[in-house]
């Protein structure tokens, strides 16, 4: 029984969004047709049952029984009733029908007019919700590049790093990490709400392609500076993750990607693969 419950709700569920699918257009031609239909069922008691038709539908000339017919049929539509045609016999159950079925229709075009305002500020918020993660994923990438800069200068102007500049470092490969995780959610099965437009893509793929190419440059001065960077291995686990992550999700989000232009990741990842060489050739 409770199966049974189960089904008929879910059946009567999906004949519903069936009907919310209907374009506007389509549910006004329903809506018409019912008037006409009902106001020819009027028009017809007028004719051949007069006791049974809304009064004075049927007492009248031809003419003025379809207007009259047409003109009630609109007000029960409508559930307006200003009582200047009452209905009688089966009339009244005729017009008890009407009444419902337009109101159910009417219902209809309220609960898609909703559900259309409700749909649009969904994308809205979407949309700006990927902004800011758009937004704060290539500032947060820019703030990353700055550190590698300040510690690149202090390699140089001093020949070697400070314990504090190493923690430094480690943490801007950790923050590094997490902005690049962020990546994949701009393609994870939401692009009927918003997909990334190709100029901020560029923007994306430019930010990680930088970013990766100033840690190549940082180890440079490292090697220029004859400080071993591998001898802080908080630093270095750090950065073994970042270029594991990022040789990860690379090729996902080529896949992903909606647009052909594809040398970028090509580019991000021989930036990663120079890192990786690096640690490998010192690991050996």
């Amino acid at each position: 029984m409770l199966y049974y419950s189960e089904m008929t709700k879910r059946r009567h569920s999906i004949v519903i969004e069936k009907l919310l699918d209907l374009p506007y257009s389509t549910l006004g031609i329903l809506w018409a047709a019912l008037v006409l239909l009902f106001a020819t069922a009027y028009f017809s008691l007028g004719q051949w049952l007069p006791s049974h038709a809304p009064v004075p539908i049927g007492s009248e000339s031809i003419l003025e029984s379809l207007g009259d017919s047409i003109y009630f049929s609109i007000i029960t539509a409508t559930t307006v009733g200003y009582g200047d045609i009452l209905p009688q016999g089966f009339s009244k159950s005729l017009a008890a029908i009407q009444s419902i079925i337009a109101f159910f229709v009417f219902g209809l075009c309220i609960s898609k007019l909703v559900s259309n305002k409700q749909e649009i500020a969904i994308r809205q918020m979407h949309k700006l919700t990927f902004e800011d993660v758009f937004r704060n994923t290539r500032e947060g990438l820019y703030i990353v590049r700055k550190d590698f800069d300040h510690i690149m200068a202090q390699a140089e102007a001093l020949k070697k790093i400070d314990e504090e500049h190493w923690e430094n470092l480690a943490v801007a490969y950790k923050q590094a990490q997490s902005l690049v995780a962020e990546i994949p959610d701009f393609y994870r099965g939401d692009g009927d709400l918003y997909t990334i437009d190709e100029r901020r893509e560029q923007l994306l793929q430019e930010a990680v392609h930088r970013t990766l190419h100033r840690i190549n440059q940082l180890l440079d001065s490292f090697a220029r500076s004859g400080i071993d960077w591998t001898a802080n291995a908080a630093s270095v686990r750090e950065l073994q993750a970042l270029v594991t992550l990022v040789t990860a999700i690379t090729p996902d989000w080529k896949t992903n990607s909606p647009y052909t232009q594809h040398e970028a990741f090509e580019d991000i990842l021989g930036e990663g693969g120079k890192i990786r060489g690096r640690m490998m050739k010192i690991a050996s």
